[in-house]
């Protein structure tokens, strides 16, 4: 977790609902990745992802890296979806003005898990 509080910052689940929502609506529309999703009861994903961004955020709730792997094994990841996915989300980020500093920062923590989510 970060000592800063982005959660707080940029407004909370008032604001982190609709960023994760219009993120996700940029993800269905990649040719690259929207496959993935398709088949995904989206409305659930979002409210599962906003309280997990939260949570990174330093905002309340937890994530759990081995859910987090779990989720993402039957997927098989590759490198080129994961940056897709990522570069759609630091684009979000822009959209919603958040920072640059915020977003390396926002950036650097979800790099870590990239272990958990790509596959090898």
């Amino acid at each position: 977790m970060t000592s800063i509080n982005y959660f707080e910052k940029y407004g909370g689940f008032a604001t982190l609902y609709p960023l994760v929502g219009e993120f996700y609506d940029a993800v269905l529309e990649s040719d690259i990745v929207a496959y993935i999703f398709e088949p995904i009861g989206m409305e659930r994903l979002i409210e599962h992802q906003t309280k997990y961004l939260a949570a990174m955020m330093g905002g309340p709730g937890e994530y759990d890296d081995e859910k987090l792997k779990s989720a993402h094994s039957q997927f098989k990841i590759t490198e080129t979806e994961w940056n897709e996915v990522v570069g759609i989300f630091i684009a979000t980020l822009n959209n919603f003005k958040v920072e640059a500093d915020d977003i390396k920062t926002l950036a650097s923590l979800i790099a870590a898990r990239k272990p958990l989510i790509v596959a090898e």
